[in-house]
């Protein structure tokens, strides 16, 4: 999917380095992909920031509020001046995700990357909690 095509344009976001893209526990209404500049993600505990990735030219965030309408895992903020992010809305997402297969299979790819990553991450530890069934 070719993000860079002038149908795009109107969807076009610019920030300038350290600008807030989105907060942390906030709801979205948008995901982003990334045309160019930088985008870092961090999350907070204890006051303190902890950085969960730097993303690039190409790469797109912000997708989980948009699958499951809950709050913001994390927040995002620009790490470069004049970083451009095309913003796709809930109804441009369904659509993109209905209408092409490639767009929809790419989406499904990453979250499958991030169960996995996350899977090994809890599996480490001496005890990994129930991820089945556990929801109260």
């Amino acid at each position: 999917m070719d993000f860079n095509s002038s149908r795009f344009k109107n969807l076009m976001r610019q920030y300038n380095k350290f600008d807030v893209i989105f907060e942390e526990g906030s709801f979205g209404a948008e995901m982003y992909v990334i045309r160019s500049g930088r985008v870092r993600l961090f999350r907070t505990s204890a006051g303190e920031e902890i950085e969960i990735g730097i993303l690039n030219e190409g790469q797109f965030f912000g997708e989980m509020a948009l699958v499951d309408n809950a709050a913001r895992s994390a927040g995002a903020h620009a790490l470069e001046d004049n970083t451009r992010l095309v913003a796709l809305d809930k109804d441009k997402f369904l659509f993109l995700v209905s209408h092409q297969p490639t767009f929809a299979l790419v989406i499904m790819h990453f979250l499958c990357q991030k169960i996995r990553s996350l899977s090994e991450a809890l599996f480490t530890t001496d005890k990994p909690p129930s991820l089945i069934g556990t929801k109260k």
